[in-house]
């Protein structure tokens, strides 16, 4: 689930009219709570999750677009970052998609955490990526990144 929304849900932004302003809300935890590999992707999905109890990979505010950058601090940023940001995380996701949820969330923190050593708003994003498991929560803990050398890059970049 990807796109625009809040901690409420995911928002149908226009695209689904008889949904009304959600297109994915509390009204969908047991059916969600039946799938534990979800992804959730949009601003503050990691609220709900945390809130509903639910398992898989979801983020915390995620910088998409040029309002939501200048709302965070990121002045006078071109498009080309966002959209290298947009792409790199649609693409590292893509290519794991079909994996395990925990061999996806560390080769997406892996590669998205190489792009971000030199694009601040992938740093951003990636310091709000979660990955909940039955019996495991990672929520609000720091991404340390492993490269594939066994290099500790700091939690900080």
């Amino acid at each position: 689930m990807l796109g625009h929304g809040t901690p409420d849900g995911l928002m149908s932004v226009g695209q689904f009219p008889k949904a009304g302003f959600l297109i994915v809300d509390e009204s969908m935890v047991e059916i969600l709570k039946k799938k534990p590999k979800n992804i959730y992707i949009w601003c503050h999905a990691d609220q709900f999750v945390k809130r509903n109890g639910l398992t898989g990979l979801c983020s915390g505010m995620f910088v998409s677009e040029g309002e939501e950058a200048i709302c965070y601090g990121f002045q006078n940023l071109g498009g080309d970052l966002i959209d290298e940001s947009n792409n790199g995380f649609a693409s590292i996701v893509s290519k794991y998609i079909n994996e395990p949820m925990d061999v996806l969330y560390r080769n997406l923190v892996y590669e998205y955490g190489l792009l971000a050593k030199t694009n601040p708003l992938a740093r951003f994003n990636l310091e709000r990526l979660y990955l909940t498991l039955a019996g495991i929560n990672k929520y609000h803990q720091k991404v340390n990144v492993l490269d594939r050398s066994g290099v500790l890059y700091p939690e900080r970049w």
